[in-house]
């Protein structure tokens, strides 16, 4: 039988933990949100130059470790749910890489446990994919008011140009590149209106999933036939 293994992602505000938790409680999944140090996110977004890498690469083993026990809840349990799997967290400390605020010896640190994380796991079965604007976005930040999401340390330049970088990340595995591109199913999802309106999406995953088991049953009859 095929369990679901979901990573949701989106940018920063676009609505991903009120998504898991509706989805993972309706579906019966286990459900994994960011194992985000709080105290260290804030410190991060004051002084990236200073906590980039530390933030990076903690946020990079943490991750591993959720996907790691998201994977054995598919495998023996009913499923799971993830919120921002690890392409999706490589894009911020790429962001980080590219503005100089990670020097290349820790980049080359951080893409070799990446890549080494990356092979090791299972994939997740399907990316739902929240698309926000950066405008939508920045608002839903605001509402939700949280100390380490400051304004003053999530500017609207940021978000724009964090909803550029994930774009290219979607292209990459639409396009076969990823090495998970071949085993996962993407779902691009408009979030920008009607977000919290989950009852749809949820039942296209229940129909999603109900059509890949009936092929996966039809298939293990013809082999056992064979």
């Amino acid at each position: 039988m095929v369990q679901p293994l979901i990573w949701v992602d989106g940018i920063i505000g676009a609505g991903k933990t009120t998504a898991v938790i509706e989805i993972g409680n309706a579906l019966k999944l286990e459900i994994f949100q960011e194992p985000l140090n709080e105290d260290l996110l804030k410190i991060y977004y004051e002084d990236q130059n200073r906590w980039g890498f530390s933030f990076q690469i903690d946020m990079l083993n943490k991750r591993f470790a959720v996907q790691s026990n998201a994977a054995f809840s598919t495998q023996h349990r009913n499923g799971a749910i993830i919120d921002r799997a690890l392409p999706g967290d490589r894009v911020f400390a790429q962001m980080l890489m590219k503005d100089k605020k990670i020097h290349p010896i820790n980049w080359e640190i951080y893409e070799t446990a990446y890549n080494m994380f990356i092979q090791s796991l299972i994939p997740p079965n399907l990316l739902i994919f929240l698309d926000v604007t950066p405008e939508v976005a920045y608002q839903r930040i605001k509402g939700r008011s949280r100390e380490a999401e400051d304004s003053s340390l999530l500017p609207m330049s940021y978000l724009r140009r964090l909803h550029s970088e994930y774009q290219k990340l979607l292209t990459e595995l639409v396009s076969g590149e990823h090495p998970w591109s071949s085993q996962m199913e993407i779902w691009l999802i408009d979030w920008n209106e009607d977000w919290r309106s989950m009852k749809p999406m949820i039942e296209n995953i229940k129909i999603h999933f109900r059509v890949l088991n009936f092929f996966y049953q039809k298939t293990k009859e013809t082999i056992l036939v064979y």
